[in-house]
């Protein structure tokens, strides 16, 4: 079983460099072209579930939308969109909204990338937990449990190839933990591609590719 997640289109927060998380804002004009082109491709991924899942974030869901656009005005059979809050972005707590740049100066002094040189994600999310002081903020432990089970429900219900709409800090964990040396870039483009195998309807995922375009992965 094979899953294609897709990082959705680029929104207002992304655009200006602050932690998104569970905060949503929309996407930017930008966004929504980019998701309306990637998905007039979307056919070029052979055979795969009629059914996008996704998390319950409007970001993702106006991902979703205006791939179905594209891939039907390409000539394709929209998709059906099942959201789930268990796909969402790791919880950030009091760093919601807060500018990316300062919050990474607090948990290491650097930037992301040389963050991620220090500690892996898990080590990372886990420094976030503890430095928030209203106590809300995910840790990795939490993150893993809550987006795994969510994994294993498309697992289950599935059987053929998928396409899941989620975030980067996601992705990012993903790789760093069960790939890390494909982990040449540490935040995947918007609207990219990172194709994920399971042997099982268990969580034990092997990265296939990180960060990649539709049109280069027929």
């Amino acid at each position: 079983m094979d899953i294609y997640f897709i990082r959705h289109g680029e929104t207002y927060f992304n655009h200006l460099g602050k932690m998104q998380g569970w905060s949503d804002t929309p996407l930017t004009k930008a966004g929504h072209e980019e998701a309306y082109r990637m998905g007039r491709t979307l056919g070029n991924l052979g055979t795969i579930a009629e059914t996008i899942y996704c998390s319950d974030m409007n970001r993702s869901v106006q991902t979703v939308t205006e791939l179905n656009n594209g891939f039907k005005a390409a000539g394709g059979k929209p998709f059906k969109m099942v959201t789930m809050p268990e796909l969402r972005e790791q919880f950030y707590g009091s760093f919601e909204g807060q500018s990316k740049k300062e919050t990474y100066a607090k948990i290491s002094g650097k930037s992301v990338e040389g963050t991620l040189t220090e500690m892996n994600a898990n080590e990372m999310q886990d420094k976030i937990a503890k430095l928030d002081p209203t106590h809300f903020a995910e840790t990795s432990k939490e993150f893993w449990s809550r987006f795994g089970s969510g994994i294993e429900k498309i697992l289950k219900a599935e059987t053929k190839p998928v396409v899941v709409v989620t975030h980067s800090a996601i992705l990012t964990a993903l790789v760093n933990i069960y790939a890390p040396m494909l982990l040449d870039q540490i935040e995947p483009n918007n609207l990219s591609l990172t194709k994920v195998h399971f042997d099982s309807d268990e969580f034990k995922p092997k990265i296939v590719y990180y960060n990649e375009r539709v049109e280069q992965n027929i």
